[in-house]
């Protein structure tokens, strides 16, 4: 257990947090507390019982959270950070970040990572020595299809449960570890999402793509291709395919989020005649090494 006792108010330690936690926890998200929360398919009392996630308390009584579980090796995000409404949440921070960060790097941890959603978390990353690297970027698909050559070996079907090992090869492959998802993350979006399909050429997993849907609207969350096999059409057949799926089911707003230098991303999204929207978030990256 992780305490922190000196120069504090009698009774404040910080503690990992651990299922007997879970109603304690769920009760300070649900109040209306400061809470930054990562855009991610699992919820902030799914990682209860990984590590790093701390809480900070004072005599019993939660002031503080703190969860920055590792997607992979190197990488991990911040999850969730917390503090009470009342509380100044730098200090908060500043208690809680350095032992998350030891706890990171005593697993071989080389990169954490944080997303700025709002300005009061940004100003808690830049003031504590992370950098802006990158943005996300949102664009918008405005109805138009492009005149592409579908290809007859490219066999596109529903994502089932038993692609997911190949699914996740593919994402490894495809991405660099900051933006890698692990085999529970994609079972939980594969789980959550609206129209999922996996791309095939003889019979092997070759892409594939997973996307959310509500009422009108639907949202590409994530497109990727074998390293071996891109550029023969297959992202663009598994997009043709779902903005398909999406029309029939009377979905006309669509929306994509990419990182604002991935060149090949862009223009794929570009000759399908998506635009970028107003709306981008900075990531901002700590390096343990």
């Amino acid at each position: 257990m992780l305490q922190d006792k000196t120069s504090s108010p009698i009774g404040r330690s910080i503690i990992e947090a651990k299922q007997k936690n879970y109603t304690q926890l769920a009760a300070f998200l649900n109040q209306n507390n400061h809470v930054h929360r990562h855009l991610d398919w699992l919820s902030a009392l799914d990682w209860v019982g990984s590590r790093p996630y701390l809480m900070e308390l004072v005599n019993l009584q939660l002031q503080a959270i703190l969860c920055a579980a590792p997607e992979n090796d190197q990488v991990a995000w911040v999850r969730v950070f917390g503090v009470r409404k009342d509380l100044p949440a730098d200090e908060h921070w500043k208690r809680l970040l350095p032992k998350a960060l030891q706890e990171l790097g005593e697993m071989k941890i080389s990169c954490l990572a944080g997303l700025a959603l709002h300005p009061w978390f940004e100003t808690l990353l830049m003031d504590s020595g992370f950098v802006n690297r990158q943005n996300i970027i949102v664009l918008e698909w405005q109805g138009e299809f492009p005149k592409i050559s579908l290809h007859d070996d490219i066999q596109i079907r529903s994502m089932q449960p038993e692609d997911l090992p190949s699914v996740k090869k593919i994402d490894r492959l495809a991405f660099p570890p900051l933006w890698q998802n692990s085999l529970v993350g994609l079972s939980r979006a594969h789980n959550q999402t609206g129209i999922s399909t996996t791309a095939l050429i003889n019979g092997e997993i070759v892409g594939y793509q997973i996307s959310t849907s509500m009422t009108i609207y639907g949202h590409l969350a994530r497109l990727a291709v074998h390293p071996d096999c891109q550029q023969k059409g297959i992202a663009s057949t598994l997009l043709f395919d779902l903005l398909t799926q999406f029309g029939k089911r009377g979905i006309s707003q669509i929306t994509v989020n990419t990182q604002s230098d991935n060149n090949p991303s862009l223009a794929l999204y570009k000759k399908f005649d998506f635009i970028r929207t107003h709306e981008s978030f900075r990531v901002y990256q700590h390096s343990l090494d």
